[in-house]
């Protein structure tokens, strides 16, 4: 089980870089839980002066109490732990000490819900005493929306931000780091159920295979990864259940509007406002087809994270077999319609890694009037149309596949003066033979440098 930091490196390097500018800095680095924000934060600034400061569900009161001893034990100053300095005050403090430190506050969002009026006593802070201090100012937070009310023009700290980042999950290719002796079929199929998630990923034994990893990670009662999901909606949302009904439908494959609405039975209001909430957390994500007109009627809804996308469609439905301590049959199901499922899994890591390699100017999945392609992309004057499939492909099957690739292909709305065609799936009998022939072919082990 791999346990050392991976990747951010350009976090790391503009977080490095803040530290060494010669101004004060406001800093907001949000995004879900368990991304690695944290870790992150205490990464870049391992080596520098740091006070670190982690929120909870207190009361304002307690947690302001906990500032204050962090502040006075950073100092080696006993009278501000035992003072009653206000936030305000203890900014004063820090600024007027004259030292160049960072000043972490992390989980933002919990000092928020018992104080409202603190984004405000922070733009005082910063108007009155930070700004023209030493001081890095770190804002950390889980709750994207809140997060990014606080980049909002209605928030009290709107333009004085110095930096934001958006701690995003890991590439399916830094898997490997974790896992080294996993193939590429199994690197995926973790991706598939834990996504980037670092902390997801450590728990993942490596002498296991990966059905028996997910057995004890994800299907049992005591399991890690058993409850997550609810836990991280109750997080947001103080009634999930009708998000849990709508994002049970899109893990079924109900897509569109109207699909959600029939397969939950709710109004057309409560789904419509519901599915804004989703997207504005990052869960689900609005998607159009490329190279089409954004309308509403081609619009379908789609999880982001492959945890929630996973835990909806294998965990959540077979929670009474799981309950029921049944954990075989819970299995056997998951394993019955696995593979279906990693179709749209590959399908992503396949976007992800043909941008890697061609670094298009516009690409996506496009769809009309029951036609669906893959992934269309251009580049200069030349336009890429890819298929993927999650299977062993015969030659004969690849080149079936290519050619209702070509006929769907002169549907697209493109304009180049060159077409190219491609088939990406976890392995092609005749490849080289394929290729001469001018098919792009690329296999799972091309996904990860092998």
């Amino acid at each position: 089980m791999m346990q050392q930091f991976i990747n951010r490196e350009s976090e790391l390097k503009a977080l490095s870089e803040m530290w060494r500018s010669k101004k004060a800095e406001l800093v907001i680095i949000y995004g879900r839980r368990r991304v690695g924000k944290t870790a992150l934060v205490l990464k870049a600034f391992e080596n520098v002066p740091m006070i670190y400061f982690l929120a909870d569900e207190r009361s304002n009161e307690e947690n302001l109490a906990e500032f204050r001893r962090k502040i006075g034990e950073f100092f080696g100053d006993t009278v501000v732990v035992r003072s009653d300095l206000s936030w305000l005050e203890l900014f004063e403090y820090i600024s007027k000490r004259n030292e160049k430190v960072v000043v972490v506050i992390d989980e933002l969002p919990y000092i928020v819900e018992s104080n409202p009026a603190f984004p405000s006593l922070l733009q005082k802070a910063w108007d009155l005493h930070l700004q023209n201090s030493k001081v890095k100012l770190i804002l950390v937070g889980s709750s994207i929306g809140m997060m990014e009310r606080l980049l909002g023009y209605r928030s009290p700290l709107y333009g004085r931000r110095t930096m934001q980042l958006e701690v995003k999950p890991l590439k399916y290719w830094h898997l490997k780091e974790f896992l080294p002796s996993y193939s590429p079929e199994d690197l995926l199929r973790v991706y598939g159920v834990a996504d980037g998630i670092p902390l997801y990923l450590n728990q993942f034994n490596e002498k296991l295979t990966f059905w028996e990893n997910v057995e004890r990670l994800f299907l049992r009662k005591e399991s890690p990864l058993y409850a997550e999901a609810e836990f991280l909606l109750r997080q947001e949302f103080r009634e999930p259940a009708r998000y849990f009904a709508i994002l049970k439908a899109i893990a079924f494959g109900k897509t569109s509007f109207g699909e959600i609405v029939s397969f939950t039975g709710f109004d057309r209001g409560t789904v419509s406002r519901y599915l804004d909430n989703l997207s504005r957390i990052r869960v689900v994500r609005k998607v159009h087809p490329v190279f089409e007109p954004e309308k509403r009627r081609n619009m379908r809804y789609e999880i982001t994270d492959n945890y929630f996308r996973f835990w909806f469609r294998f965990v959540y439905p077979n929670r009474e077999l799981i309950e029921r301590e049944l954990y075989g049959d819970a299995l056997r199901t998951i394993r019955n319609n696995f593979d279906h499922y990693m179709g749209g899994i590959f399908e992503k890591a396949v976007v992800d890694f043909l941008w890697r390699r061609f670094a298009f100017e516009r690409g996506g999945r496009w769809w009309r009037k029951g036609e669906e392609i893959d992934f269309v992309g251009m580049k200069g004057e030349t336009a890429y149309f890819f298929e993927v499939k999650w299977s062993m492909l015969k030659r004969s099957k690849a080149i079936e596949v290519i050619e209702k690739l070509k006929k769907k292909a002169k549907g697209v709305k493109i304009s180049a003066t060159e077409k190219k065609f491609g088939i990406v799936a976890r392995e092609v009998e005749g490849k080289a033979e394929l290729e001469k022939q001018g098919i792009i072919v690329f296999e799972i082990k091309d996904l990860f440098g092998v």
